[in-house]
């Protein structure tokens, strides 16, 4: 299989694919709430976790969404949700044109599938050819992508998940920057994928920390008006990884959706 992943409960599936530079860790909480009454299955993105690849220099994210749907099929799954946070959620306009008579619902997070503005596209090229050069991520380098996920007040070290997310920056090998240079270039210089949204019928979430600085709010209240059946939730204090930022509060977004008794009409 291409990708490494955890599987936990049993019932209908619920598919969870992480930000850049995380992984599945990433969403322990949501995992150990909804494996109480669903299959979840969080997968790593390509050399995040504990499977290595080499991906080719021309990568995209259709690609990605392909390789993911392949795996869902090699798994035998037949319906399933899907949820996915940053990269996770630029994926979907692909799962739907590529997989959606067996996707049940879409939640997307701290997401945009626009291009990349021309400023923060310049930015993070600069970053991935430095990391490309180097080899490595340096401390200095570690700290200031650090800062873009997190909330203000909690990009400091009293936060374990800002010193675990700096120190696994600076941890990850050779090889698997190799994959991640190619992938964040596909992230960065992705194709503009509004237009697809409107014709995705599908019930959608749309959730978005309230201090999102890679994706700011304004970038999800304009996909939830292009989605025919999405609404917008934004999350307060909460910065790009808004389900590390505030837990519960998406904790309590998830119960709504898929554990009440009326999630037949949420979901």
């Amino acid at each position: 299989m291409k990708f490494s992943f955890e599987e936990k409960g049993q019932g209908k599936t619920i598919v969870l694919v992480h930000s850049y530079l995380w992984d599945r860790e990433m969403w322990r909480e949501q995992i150990d709430l909804l494996s109480e009454q669903y299959r979840c299955i969080a997968i790593d993105l390509p050399s995040h976790g504990r499977c290595l690849r080499k991906l080719p220099k021309n990568y995209c994210l259709e690609d990605l969404a392909k390789e993911l749907i392949a795996f869902l099929e090699e798994k035998g799954i037949e319906k399933y949700h899907y949820i996915g946070l940053s990269v996770g959620g630029m994926l979907i306009p692909y799962l739907y044109e590529n997989d959606k008579d067996k996707i049940e619902s879409f939640v997307m997070m701290d997401s945009y599938v626009g291009a990349e503005g021309e400023e923060k596209k310049a930015l993070y090229f600069h970053l991935l050819d430095s990391i490309e050069m180097m080899k490595k991520i340096p401390t200095a380098m570690a700290e200031q992508i650090a800062k873009m996920f997190f909330a203000e007040k909690r990009k400091n070290s009293s936060n374990p998940d800002y010193v675990k997310f700096i120190n696994r920056l600076q941890g990850f090998s050779e090889e698997q920057l190799e994959d991640i240079v190619i992938l964040g270039r596909a992230i960065f210089g992705r194709e503009e994928k509004r237009e697809s949204l409107k014709n995705i019928t599908l019930p959608t979430t749309i959730i978005v920390g309230e201090e999102d600085e890679p994706r700011p709010p304004y970038e999800a209240e304009e996909m939830s008006h292009l989605f025919p059946n999405a609404k917008c939730i934004i999350v307060p204090r909460a910065g790009h990884i808004s389900n590390r930022d505030q837990a519960e509060f998406v904790n309590e977004i998830f119960r709504s959706l898929f554990l009440s008794s009326d999630r037949h009409t949420k979901v």
